[in-house]
């Protein structure tokens, strides 16, 4: 069998019927037809009974008014796919919805060398983010890596910049606050700023 980069929409796609599936929408289930094109060529490709792959990334990211971040699944490689496809299923597989034709073939030293290497991180960074989605550990759920620079937006730090640090949260705090390191007239003082009243540096 050869291995294959293949390159998909990144839009939509409607899946054949046989491949709708159930998902829990709250306290009810919704079939679903449609899905991102990277995962619903990897679903296709899944059921002719190949090894598709088409890493999902799961990030922390704050949306809105929400004082605490929530997981964002997103492909990790947008409008690629990975697939390792036998030659006498090679003319059904290019025929997925949603998967242009022309792949390109990835020779064995190079699917063992960066494929396999990389696949395999994303699994342990999904493993990860998986169980603290599990434990519900909402300062866990951070948006930021340490040392992160961010603009205090509000607040009694207005205007200054910080070195982010970590997500706590004591036993009298309502949600997680930030804690943060900032100058302070010479060496630099640990902060805690409610996560409403930064922003990120690009």
């Amino acid at each position: 069998m050869t291995w294959y980069l293949g390159i998909t929409t990144t839009k939509k796609v409607t899946l054949p019927r046989h491949l709708h599936f159930e998902v829990d929408a709250g306290e009810k289930r919704e079939t679903v037809t449609q899905e991102r094109g990277e995962f619903a060529v990897e679903r296709q490709l899944r059921a002719l009974g190949l090894q598709a792959f088409a890493p999902r990334k799961i990030e922390f990211k704050r949306q809105g008014k929400k004082r605490h971040a929530e997981p964002v699944t997103s492909a990790y490689l947008p409008g690629y796919i990975f697939v390792e496809i036998p030659a006498e299923i090679y003319a059904a597989a290019i025929q997925c919805r949603g998967l242009n034709p022309s792949l390109m073939m990835v020779s064995g030293q190079e699917v063992r060398k960066h494929v396999q290497p990389f696949l395999a991180k994303v699994v342990e960074e999904n493993a990860e983010a998986q169980r603290i989605i599990e434990s519900r550990d909402k300062a866990a759920m951070c948006q930021f890596e340490p040392g992160t620079a961010l603009e205090v937006l509000a607040g009694p730090f207005a205007d200054r910049m910080v070195s982010f640090t970590r997500m706590v949260r004591a036993a009298h705090d309502l949600h997680p606050m930030i804690e943060a390191r900032a100058q302070m007239f010479g060496p630099s003082v640990k902060v805690k700023i409610d996560p409403l009243d930064v922003k990120g540096v690009a």
